[in-house]
């Protein structure tokens, strides 16, 4: 009669089922041997499992320090914005502000090739050139910031240098209402992907159209011709 052959799998059943086995057998944590992660040799279970727990102990060190990292990243962003918003605050008329912003976005945020274009009129302003219906329905029904390597044909006519333009965001400025576009450009490919996280870009959009609508409502409270 043949004798089942015991199955590594059984045995490790068992001793899931049995925590107390070890417990009746002591001996067996200093007598057994497991080979050693890396370089083979033998060495008992308890020795083995301290090497696990080193390894664990480093996995979540590492995890540690990237949520650390993405702390501080998070941190500098939000001083930039709060920076960038003091300045918007503070500006008193269309250009100024505009000026403000882009300067932001070279110097503080290391974003150059930006491009802005608003729906109101103002023929001393490039930023209020007439935009086509298509792409202002476009920018306002976006429900957040758009980013890839081909958004829009349109915004290949804003671009003098094609080669430049490897990637795009597409952020509306909105705030009450939609006010414009804020496009941001690049020349890699991977700066500005369809899946990355736009938050920080949504809220640049928020702060820079709340700016334009404070200048719109001061100018409408002046009795000024309207802008829009």
């Amino acid at each position: 009669m043949n004798t089942p052959t015991l199955q590594p799998e059984d045995v490790a059943r068992y001793l899931a089922a049995h925590p107390e086995f070890f417990d009746q057998f002591p001996h067996l944590l200093t007598d057994l041997r497991l080979s050693h992660p890396f370089d083979g040799r033998a060495i008992p279970i308890a020795e083995r499992q301290i090497l696990q727990l080193r390894d664990k102990i480093a996995l979540l060190e590492n995890k540690l320090a990237e949520f650390v990292q993405f702390g501080e990243e998070n941190d500098r962003t939000t001083q930039k914005l709060h920076l960038l918003t003091l300045d918007l605050a503070g500006a008193d008329d269309l250009a100024t502000l505009l000026a403000m912003l882009y300067r932001h976005l070279d110097e503080t945020f290391g974003l150059p090739q930006a491009t802005v274009r608003l729906w109101q009129h103002d023929p001393d302003l490039d930023e209020c050139a007439a935009c086509s219906d298509a792409f202002r329905q476009w920018v306002n029904g976006l429900d957040a910031p758009q980013c890839g390597t081909a958004l829009h044909p349109e915004l290949d006519a804003w671009t003098t240098q094609p080669e430049a333009a490897q990637s795009h965001a597409a952020v509306p400025l909105r705030h009450r209402n939609t006010v414009g576009v804020l496009v941001l450009t690049s020349p890699d490919a991977q700066r500005f992907y369809a899946d990355m996280g736009t938050l920080y870009l949504q809220r640049l959009g928020e702060i820079a159209a709340a700016a334009i609508e404070r200048l719109q409502d001061s100018a409408h409270h002046h009795g000024q011709p309207a802008l829009d």
